[in-house]
């Protein structure tokens, strides 16, 4: 069984809520990190599951995987959900899901969404207090640059992106521009957009937000297919209201004749929330 394969077992197992159906495919002490909270131990995964159970009483109507990229112990998902949740709602978002894969167990999952979204469709305050509220910390694996001789699909396009991410993070058009096809998709949670205009727009946000740059960022997961790179890595800077921010984001990228063609990013708007003043934007 490859490693795509057992996630995708898990991840019906995991629908379920039931420990004893999702428990099997389990390392002895994994790691959950639901945005930038961490939790570890099944009893991580329990707890998600009970809130599983309250959150979405009907079961899930529909998961969609729009991209899915395994390589290494790794496996990438780009998903839309739908639900009807405790709020007598329908519920649509979407998931970026990392699942690291060791000894034919899961033992790390990094699930990402818009909390905006889902903050308005469910009934928060049916769920218990949280038995472990997690921490705020990053994952622990760190993500290997591909070697500037490998000649691969895969490493070409992993050298496209990180490239273009170089460039993109500086919020300087004239370095990013001409690395994007004519009309790319650029999409930010449940923001959809396309043209070179939408990578403008994002990058004058970016000059206001973080006036004093990005100070650094680290990949953890990096993975790719010869046409979408997945990468989940940690982003830090100073923000404009003088916050010392820390997110962890998760991306795909697809690339078409070595730019990009579009580019989903899915983060912790929770964090964000807490470190900008979004009305300085002209959004």
């Amino acid at each position: 069984m490859t490693n795509l394969e057992l996630v995708e077992r898990y991840r019906a197992a995991f629908s379920s809520f039931d420990p004893a159906q999702y428990g099997p495919f389990l390392a002895d002490d994994p790691v959950y990190h639901a945005g930038m909270t961490m939790r570890r131990g099944r009893a991580a995964f329990d707890q998600m599951a009970a809130a599983g159970r309250v959150l979405y009483p009907f079961g899930a109507l529909r998961s969609t995987a729009r991209r899915v990229v395994a390589e290494g112990d790794w496996v990438a998902e780009l998903l839309e959900r739908e639900a009807v949740t405790n709020a007598d709602a329908h519920y649509e978002n979407l998931y970026a899901m990392f699942s690291e894969v060791l000894d034919d167990r899961i033992a790390t999952q990094v699930e990402l969404l818009d909390f905006r979204v889902a903050a308005a469709k469910f009934d928060l305050g049916a769920l218990p207090p949280a038995a472990d509220p997690g921490v705020p910390r990053p994952p622990t694996a760190i993500a290997s640059s591909p070697a500037l001789d490998d000649p691969s699909p895969a490493a070409a396009a992993k050298r496209t992106v990180l490239g273009f991410l170089d460039a993109f993070l500086s919020f300087a058009p004239d370095r990013f521009v001409d690395r994007l096809i004519a009309d790319p998709l650029h999409v930010v949670g449940a923001s959809r957009r396309t043209g070179r205009d939408a990578y403008l727009a994002m990058a004058a946000a970016g000059r206001v937000l973080y006036p004093e740059g990005i100070a650094g960022r680290t990949h953890h997961v990096l993975v790719s297919d010869g046409t979408t790179v997945a990468t989940l890595f940690t982003l830090r800077a100073r923000t404009h209201i003088g916050v010392d921010y820390e997110n962890l984001y998760g991306m795909f990228v697809d690339v078409h004749d070595g730019r990009i063609a579009s580019l989903v990013e899915v983060y912790d708007t929770r964090v964000a929330d807490a470190a900008f003043d979004l009305s300085v934007l002209d959004l």
